[in-house]
């Protein structure tokens, strides 16, 4: 059984937000992780252009604060995305960070994107999961001496809720490994918008793409997917900038949650005990952080949870949300405002536990947890 801290996100004179999130922190005992001069990666979203529901800065600012306490090198970092946006590219990407208040002045601690300037920058990592032998990581996180997770906590239309194993699998999958995780289905290439680069025919690693004469609507030569030489790595996607290559993601999302855990395997691969995970449930909202906007939040704010187990920490917000009472005018069904599946009542058909149980089974760490509450004002308050 693992041990996960909690505070809660109500606060009064007697027991403020900042110290009782430096209450959290001592109690996690970073120390453990952190060792004088370890280069420290520090993995969250800067969150997307038009969203407004991302981790504040300044949350970052006093785990940032702590690890140079303890002599450590902090960086805030984060991989490029795989969807046209705000950080499909480092140069896109940093100006997103910044532009959302992730600047050194207030962190305290220098942007660094993972995978390189087009997200070239990664390794493969041998795993051996179900769905892979090897995932392909970003580097940034393999070179660092520790990584911390710290994850916005709320609902996803695949995976149903996006907290810590998201954060750190899809997170800092290289932009082909995230195609590998959302689609066993091979991409199609939309010839109208496909301008004959033959970028994605150069980066094929099996040269199943050709360049064939487009329709007289086109003009020109687009490239033509070899559906039984394509492996699904990906690499096709994530070259093409002009959108011209579909990226399907229509597969079953216990799958899409599976192979997310096996990339967060490929993450933590020789990083025992040097990793801690702090998940944020606050403006839980039913959707994730990479939309361009952002709907109300499903449930009141609840507070924070930490944790050395990334399966234990995802495992206590999961319940936390679920006992929490929703907030009528939400997402959340009227009849469902006391359901114990709050993701599930807006996913439909979608059990977000599947990464849970295969994080678990990839031995990344336990479901059973003792939540080891740190208010001073509870008892006042009950």
């Amino acid at each position: 059984m693992s041990k996960v801290f909690f505070i809660s996100s109500r606060a009064d004179s007697q027991d403020r937000n900042l110290g009782k999130y430096q209450r959290l922190l001592k109690k996690l005992d970073l120390k453990q992780v952190i060792e004088k001069n370890d280069l420290v990666a520090i993995k969250l979203s800067f969150g997307e252009r038009g969203n407004l529901n991302y981790l504040r800065p300044q949350y970052a600012r006093v785990v940032i604060d702590e690890i140079k306490r303890l002599g450590g090198r902090p960086f805030l970092t984060d991989a490029n995305t795989l969807y046209a946006g705000g950080r499909q590219n480092s140069r896109d990407h940093l100006i997103t960070a910044i532009e959302n208040g992730f600047g050194y002045s207030v962190t305290g601690a220098p942007v660094i994107i993972a995978d390189g300037l087009l997200g070239r920058d990664y390794r493969t990592v041998p795993v051996n999961g179900k769905h892979f032998q090897e995932v392909k990581i970003a580097s940034a996180p393999l070179d660092a001496d520790a990584v911390i997770s710290l994850a916005h906590f709320k609902g996803h239309m695949v995976c149903g809720f996006g907290g810590t194993i998201k954060n750190m699998g899809m997170g800092f999958g290289a932009r082909p490994g995230k195609q590998m995780m959302h689609s066993d289905i091979h991409p199609e290439v939309k010839a109208e918008q496909c301008d004959g680069c033959a970028r994605c025919r150069k980066w094929c690693p099996e040269e199943a793409i050709a360049l064939v004469q487009g329709s007289e609507a086109v003009g020109h030569k687009v490239a033509l997917i070899d559906n039984e030489a394509c492996i699904g790595c990906g690499e096709c996607v994530a070259t093409c900038f002009t959108g011209a290559i579909d990226i399907v993601w229509q597969s079953d999302p216990a799958i899409v949650q599976e192979k997310t855990a096996e990339y967060m395997a490929g993450v933590l691969a020789g990083k025992e005990g040097k990793f801690a995970a702090i998940n944020y449930i606050i403006g839980v909202t039913p959707d994730c952080d990479c939309l361009g906007w952002n709907d109300n939040a499903i449930v009141p704010d609840i507070g924070i949870v930490a944790s050395l187990d990334p399966v234990a920490a995802d495992a206590a917000s999961l319940d936390l949300v679920n006992e929490a009472m929703g907030i009528a005018g939400s997402a959340l069904p009227e009849a469902e405002l006391l359901s114990r599946d709050k993701f599930g009542s807006i996913h439909h058909g979608i059990d977000a536990t599947a990464q849970l149980k295969h994080a678990e089974w990839l031995g990344l760490g336990t479901r059973h947890y003792e939540l080891i509450k740190l208010d001073k004002t509870d008892s006042k308050r009950a």
